[in-house]
């Protein structure tokens, strides 16, 4: 669930002290951590020995042990705040899950603090705005085709291609109503639904909830 949200790097993963605090105790990492170690120093005394070799395949075994439970923790660890943030958003408590999503990015910028530069590198240091840098915004134009494309009336197939894009499991709206559901109503829900995107096309207003 989380690979489908977040889409995480576990190999970069910076584990900081606060999550071993949640990681380590969950995977009992004492003993294989502590063998671990201790095969490495074994490995290290015994270079240039004869058995040099079984010392360095036994710290290997251990060493591999131990990121394996590592990543599998780290996979839990962003399941469990995948579900902190579904659980907030289907509260209809979005502070909270931005809050969460703020922390799992190391934090934010604040945007007043942030330097902007003009088009030639300056920084710049009052808030007034050249007028013409506005009107220097180049505007592209919409081919006929596209445009008539984009204002034609919504078809019965473009709501089912567009029903069946949505991935499954997001948190559901204000209605309750979760994109499986509308999935699992198959045809009649997909007329239901164009009919409700044909009456907003008509009369350029949204429903009410």
């Amino acid at each position: 669930m989380s690979q489908g949200i977040f889409n995480p790097d576990f190999n970069a993963w910076n584990v900081t002290a606060a999550k071993y605090k949640r990681i380590v105790p969950a995977l009992n990492l004492s003993i294989p951590a502590n063998r671990n170690s201790l095969a490495f120093g074994n490995w290290q005394n015994h270079r240039g020995t004869p058995s040099e070799i079984d010392y360095r395949n036994r710290y290997r075994r251990l060493r591999k042990l131990v990121k394996n439970k590592i990543d599998v923790r780290q996979e839990e660890y962003w399941d469990e705040v995948c579900e902190e943030i579904e659980k907030s958003i289907k509260i209809h408590d979005p502070a909270t899950a931005f809050s969460i999503i703020r922390r799992l990015r190391r934090g934010s910028k604040r945007v007043e603090n942030m330097p902007i530069k003009d088009k030639n590198g300056n920084l710049l240091v009052s808030s007034t705005v050249d007028p013409d840098l506005i009107d220097a915004i180049q505007i592209d134009d919409i081919p006929q085709a596209e445009e008539e494309r984009q204002n034609a009336q919504p078809s019965v197939e473009e709501v089912r291609r567009a029903l069946s894009q949505m991935e499954s499991r997001k948190a559901p709206g204000n209605d309750e109503v979760t994109v499986t559901i509308l999935k699992a109503g198959g045809e009649p829900v997909i007329l239901w639904l164009y009919e409700i995107f044909s009456d907003i096309w008509k009369n350029k207003e949204m429903v009410e909830d």
